[in-house]
């Protein structure tokens, strides 16, 4: 059984239907307001505010560049700015970064994302408004109407028929978005464009084959899933569903018929799917790792018992609790040596072996 479900794992590998995708195609735009078409990697959206990867059709180097060396960029069809503006998150602070812009015309929207927290930017002409949402304060709630629906009041004087709707915009891309085109769009004269879209999910096939050699309390371990994850939004999480198989021998100490102490030894088959929840702690080329969630399993085992109130043998299903931590270290493009210590059912030996990211 184990031979054929590894054979089957090695085909999948080698009949890869489906290419890892870690770049989009795109642009662009130099200082001189020439536009080059490429390829950009695909980073976070905190990462991308700071520099760029880019490489040009018909070639294989990657150049990084910042936002003082671009007027900026295009991804699939997101459109990136630089632009110079007062940071007034904390301290008010000179700040130059790629922005990602949701709405062009007499009002721009700009969207700025760091690890802590997103931002907004309204633009008009030379006039901007650096936008803020702090719900707390010292431990307290405050109003946040003072740090982003004063300013939104302010640019909605010169469309009275929007001001109702100030209280009511959220502070999201999809909210700020619509409120602006609105607002370009007061008149007849309007001429917008909206680039606000959701953000892809990514869906990646990744297996795994691995086990822990030891007879005494041997494992194997062998898992197919389909991870999904928003990489322009958060490269190190993700939601993973798939199978798992795992086969486990686990000796303990009981107690015979006659009293005597003596090693159980119960061998645990497992097939499972489960459901969990996936956090990398880097998005480097070695990432530690944990996740949880549950799973429907179908448990056979089976032992030497030789104690009248422990079976032999038992079938049962139920679902389960699952959870698990391990590190994985990238050798190839897709290609990575994983350990993995997993809870489902028993806490299970670690698992040693390969994976693959389709």
């Amino acid at each position: 059984m184990k031979h054929c479900i590894s054979l089957a794992f090695v085909c999948l590998v080698h009949f890869n239907l489906i290419a890892q995708q870690n770049f989009d195609p795109g642009y662009i735009v130099t200082l001189n307001r020439d536009t080059v078409r490429g390829s950009v990697l695909i980073t976070s959206a905190s990462e991308i505010t700071r520099s760029v990867n880019f490489k040009k059709d018909g070639t294989g180097e990657w150049k990084e560049y910042h936002p003082a060396e671009l007027d900026g960029f295009g991804m699939g069809k997101d459109v990136y700015v630089s632009r110079h503006f007062i940071n007034t998150a904390e301290e008010p602070i000179a700040d130059t970064a790629f922005l990602k812009q949701l709405v062009r015309g007499e009002y721009n929207l700009y969207a700025y994302v760091t690890p802590v927290n997103n931002y907004y930017l309204i633009q008009k002409d030379t006039t901007q408004y650096f936008l803020i949402k702090k719900p707390f304060s010292n431990g307290e709630e405050i109003d946040q109407k003072q740090y982003y629906y004063s300013y939104l009041n302010l640019v909605a004087i010169s469309c009275e028929k929007l001001i109702p709707e100030v209280d009511h915009v959220g502070f999201n891309d999809r909210e700020l978005s619509d409120f602006i085109t609105k607002l370009d769009n007061c008149d007849a004269t309007g001429h917008t464009s909206n680039f606000y879209q959701k953000q892809k999910t990514q869906m990646d096939p990744v297996g795994f084959i691995g086990g822990w050699p030891v007879s005494s309390n041997s494992q194997f371990t062998l898992n197919f899933v389909l991870s999904f994850s928003i990489p322009r939004v958060d490269k190190k999480s993700s939601l993973n569903i798939g199978i798992n198989y795992s086969n486990s021998t686990h000796p303990t100490e009981d107690l015979n018929n006659n009293n005597q102490i003596y090693t159980l030894v119960t061998h645990y088959s497992i097939v499972s799917v489960p459901v969990t929840f996936q956090y990398n702690f880097t998005d480097s080329r070695v990432q530690p790792y944990l996740y949880g969630g549950f799973s429907f399993a179908i448990i056979s085992n089976t032992s030497n018992s030789q104690s009248y109130w422990i079976p032999a043998s038992r079938n049962y299903s139920g679902f389960y609790p699952v959870a698990g931590l391990g590190i994985q270290a990238r050798i190839a493009t897709g290609l990575y040596i994983k350990a993995d210590w997993r809870y489902e059912v028993i806490l299970q030996s670690p698992a040693i072996g390969i994976a693959y990211r389709f």
